[in-house]
């Protein structure tokens, strides 16, 4: 039984509780859910992968051929590009997002890397196809794809995923096999993976094209989404709690695909000051931070806010940088307590 709150049944797009956000891996049933088309049916789902790479013969893939090679396992952060988009002023388009279009997951699969063998020089990209199928303006009828940069696909951090939380990867998360790329938006996280192929020149494909900056001040028109943004998320207490007076326990979770979490801070007047809170850092490069922080509040209602700093130097922004798509909203999270 799911415990997600459905933002739409079909496709089927869901939102993780804050309260879960603590920093540790969620099983499958408590995994965000982020689809642009229908699920396939089932019984297309076979688990066989064609890999293509010029110049070598094409090949398949599938879960037993995974199965026999080096499986590797991480904890990680999956979140969706629009994570954050209803917060924005005004709200962009899209699925209305509040802040639960995350998940903290361990991931176990295969290196990219080493289910692919020596990329040739020549590709500049590989293509990922899914079975998901749906019709978009102005291609028509196409499945889902996306594309990562070559030297992304040589380095350590793409997967081929089969098991989160020690359980087979379920249909309902892309499953038997999915293409997971930790410290990226999840838009690169291919579902129900078909087809993997080497191109010599950069791939314009539909949702390629659709992930990119636009109306955006600091950034320029076009500019592809990017790693995730650092980000803090408080999952205790909830929204509107009626709290006592006295001690109040803070607690969440921050990451960020571009280095360590180095700081989480409490704001109680509305960031005219910081207090700092005491962080566990993440247990790999990818993994979620946790942290904590005391707070002695008086009766009223009182606005708390965390903001996250990583190891790049980057700080999350008091409000929020408008772009016309909602992409990459990494404002400070801020909640309101009713205490007394």
């Amino acid at each position: 039984m799911t415990e997600l709150d459905f933002i739409t049944e079909q496709p089927p797009n869901a939102a993780v509780p804050l309260r879960f956000l603590d920093g540790s891996p969620l099983g499958q049933d408590r995994v965000y859910m982020r689809n642009s088309f229908p699920t396939p049916e089932p019984s297309r789902v076979t688990g066989e992968i064609q890999l293509l790479l010029p110049g070598r013969e094409p090949d398949i893939l599938n879960p037993d051929l995974l199965a026999a090679m080096t499986q590797v396992t991480i904890d990680m952060v999956l979140e969706c590009a629009g994570n954050g988009r209803s917060l924005m002023d005004p709200v962009p388009d899209g699925l209305p997002w509040q802040l639960g279009g995350v998940s903290p997951i361990r991931v176990t699969g295969v290196k990219l890397r080493d289910a692919l063998g020596s990329i040739p020089r020549e590709v500049v990209e590989i293509v990922f196809t899914g079975l998901d199928r749906g019709a978009v303006w102005p291609e028509g009828e196409i499945n889902y794809q996306f594309s990562i940069d070559a030297n992304l696909a040589r380095s350590e951090a793409p997967m081929l995923v089969t098991r989160i939380g020690g359980e087979l990867l379920g249909y309902e998360h892309g499953g038997p096999i999915r293409l997971i790329v930790p410290g990226h938006y999840a838009m690169k996280s291919v579902k129900w993976l078909s087809e993997i192929e080497g191109v010599t020149e950069p791939f314009g494909g539909h949702f390629v094209q659709r992930y990119r900056y636009l109306g955006d001040t600091d950034l320029e028109d076009g500019t592809a989404v990017g790693p995730i943004q650092v980000r803090s998320v408080i999952a205790q207490p909830e929204q509107d709690a009626r709290l006592q007076p006295g001690p109040v326990t803070v607690k969440g979770s921050a990451w960020s695909g571009e280095g360590q979490i180095t700081m989480v801070e409490i704001s109680v007047d509305d960031g005219r000051s910081w207090t700092e809170s005491l962080l566990a850092p993440g247990a790999s490069e990818h993994a979620p931070a946790r942290w904590r922080h005391e707070l002695v509040l008086g009766s009223g209602r009182h606005t708390i806010i965390a903001r996250a700093t990583d190891s790049a130097g980057s700080t999350q922004p008091l409000r929020a940088r408008w772009n016309k798509r909602g992409y990459a909203n990494n404002a400070a999270h801020r909640l309101e307590v009713e205490v007394g």
